[in-house]
């Protein structure tokens, strides 16, 4: 009985985070991350940068960071051009996360998220929403951590 209530707690913790909004110790991430969610299940739309039209990865990243008073540049080589670049298990909630080769876009980097913890980001994949870094797919992709530099 005892392993069956572990599996079950396990699978809740897991869930849930997708119901509730998750909490930030740093308040900036806090406001990011409330105006991000705003947009969950949203369509990505390539050159997408604001609600009206929706959103792609750096126009969701751009826009959200702009509510907490952070100006980021429009694309996501720009933005990675911007940050301090780290390696994923140095990431703290609020860091961006940066791949390449996702598509043809003539630029190393074709694709970013915002860091959550715990191998997981938020991002404009298609529905806007959360990603597990450790799937094959983004981990393929994979570039690294960002940090924003203030």
């Amino acid at each position: 009985m005892e392993i069956v209530s572990k599996s079950y707690l396990s699978l809740f913790d897991l869930v849930s985070q997708y119901f509730i909004s998750p909490q930030f110790d740093d308040e900036l991430v806090q406001i990011v991350m409330n105006e991000a969610l705003k947009y969950e299940g949203f369509p990505y739309v390539f050159g997408g940068d604001n609600p009206k039209t929706s959103f792609d990865c750096s126009g969701l990243t751009q826009w959200s960071y702009q509510k907490a008073g952070i100006n980021l540049p429009r694309t996501a080589q720009q933005q990675y051009d911007l940050t301090e670049h780290i390696p994923l298990s140095e990431a703290k909630p609020g860091d961006l996360v940066f791949f390449h080769s996702t598509y043809n876009a003539g630029t190393y980097v074709t694709h970013v998220g915002i860091y959550l913890g715990n191998n997981q980001m938020y991002n404009a994949g298609d529905p806007i929403g959360y990603a597990d870094l450790t799937s094959s797919y983004w981990q393929k992709h994979l570039i690294g951590a960002g940090r924003i530099k203030q």
